[in-house]
C-alpha cells in the first residue's frame, strides 16, 4: 500500500478530449527529468483500453480471468489488474500501482479528484467549471486551435516555465 511510502507530489493535467494533455505531459516530462525529478503518470482512459495486445501470453491469461497479470522482462514490469470494487475509478487506486521513489506523479484525466492542476484549454474558450472546481488551478494554459490528429504546439518557453513553476510550487530539489 502506498500509505507507507514517502509521498510524491501530484500535478493533474485536465481539459477536454484533444486539447493536448498527453502532448503536453510528454513535453513536461522530459523538462522535469532534466531537473532530477523522477517522474511517473497516471492517465484515465476515459472509453477503456485494451490490457495487452490479443493473441500474447499475458493477454491470454488476463482474458482467461486472472485478476492480475505481470509481464515482466529485465527492464520493465507491467502489471494488468482487475478493479474488485464497484463504483468510480478513485486516483487512489492508480497511485497504488506505482513504484516507491518518485518524486511527481503527472496524472492526465480525473478532473473529480482534488490535486493541483494545469487546465489546458482551446483558445477562444473558457475552460469547463467541472476543470476548475475540484482543485486548486495552477496554470490555464491556452492552445491554439489544431486540425484533427495534428498535435498541438506548446512553445520551448512555456514547457520550461511549467516545469519550473512545479519545482517552485512544491518546493522541489533540482539536482543538478
Amino acid at each position: 500500500m502506498r500509505s507507507s511510502r514517502r509521498p510524491c507530489a501530484l500535478v493533474a493535467l485536465v481539459g477536454d478530449s484533444g486539447t493536448g494533455k498527453t502532448t503536453l505531459a510528454e513535453r513536461l516530462i522530459p523538462a522535469l527529468a532534466a531537473r532530477g525529478l523522477a517522474v511517473g503518470t497516471v492517465k484515465h482512459a476515459s472509453h477503456g483500453f485494451e490490457a495487452d495486445r490479443p493473441g500474447k501470453d499475458s493477454q491470454r491469461h488476463y482474458a482467461s480471468g486472472a485478476r492480475a497479470v505481470v509481464l515482466a522482462c529485465d527492464g520493465q514490469l507491467a502489471s494488468f489488474v482487475r478493479r474488485a470494487a464497484a463504483g468510480p475509478l478513485r486516483l487512489a487506486e492508480a497511485l497504488a500501482l506505482l513504484p516507491d521513489g518518485l518524486d511527481l506523479v503527472l496524472v492526465e484525466g480525473f478532473s473529480w479528484e482534488p490535486v493541483p492542476r494545469i487546465v489546458v484549454v482551446r483558445e477562444g474558450r473558457a475552460p469547463r467549471a467541472e476543470h476548475l472546481r475540484s482543485g486548486p488551478v495552477l496554470r490555464t494554459v491556452r492552445v491554439a486551435e489544431h486540425a484533427p490528429g495534428a498535435k498541438p504546439a506548446f512553445s520551448d518557453d512555456l514547457v520550461e516555465a511549467l516545469a519550473g513553476e512545479i519545482v517552485e510550487c512544491f518546493a522541489m530539489e533540482e539536482a543538478g
